[in-house]
């Protein structure tokens, strides 16, 4: 199974369409999970012609997708199982604030948003994983987001896709 990770996408205001590097991913992805700041509906909406969207809220979502979505989410894949929330908040780091929203939860992959910084590290038997933003890289070097493959045995794999320039 290929699963697309995207987080702060913030469209229509930082893209108007999705970038060139993005597109080959969605067009072959089973899955896409989006962790907030989608900015309309109309994101969703379009990603959701892809495949089946997995999402959560953030800060800067309308109100209508800030009621139709919740703030964090459990997924199971072939026995993977993954924590899914933006991260925003008071106090603490991103990261943080991602962590204890699933400090009861038995998880083996947190995927957070909302700071635009790609991480992928791994501490005990949790990876943590940022994807960065595909459309908004703020002081990053390059955009970001990224893709996940588990297979149905249970194995995957996770890694990052960079690119430079989100129109070509």
């Amino acid at each position: 199974m290929r699963i697309t990770i995207l987080a702060d996408t913030h469209m229509p205001r930082m893209a108007k369409s999705w970038p060139a590097a993005l597109l080959p991913y969605l067009e072959q992805t089973d899955h896409i999970i989006h962790a907030g700041d989608f900015q309309d509906t109309r994101v969703l909406d379009s990603l959701a012609s892809f495949a089946p969207v997995t999402a959560v809220s953030g800060n800067i979502d309308s109100p209508e997708l800030i009621d139709k979505l919740p703030k964090k989410q459990l997924l199971n894949f072939h026995g993977l199982k993954i924590g899914l929330t933006h991260g925003h908040g008071k106090g603490k780091t991103t990261e943080q604030r991602a962590r204890a929203e699933f400090d009861k939860e038995a998880i083996d992959l947190l995927i957070y948003g909302h700071s635009h910084i790609p991480v992928h590290k791994k501490e005990s038997d949790l990876v943590v994983f940022n994807p960065g933003s595909p459309t908004d890289k703020r002081r990053q070097a390059q955009f970001s987001f990224g893709e996940l493959i588990v297979e149905k045995d249970g194995i995957w794999s996770l890694g990052h896709i960079f690119y430079r320039d989100k129109k070509g």
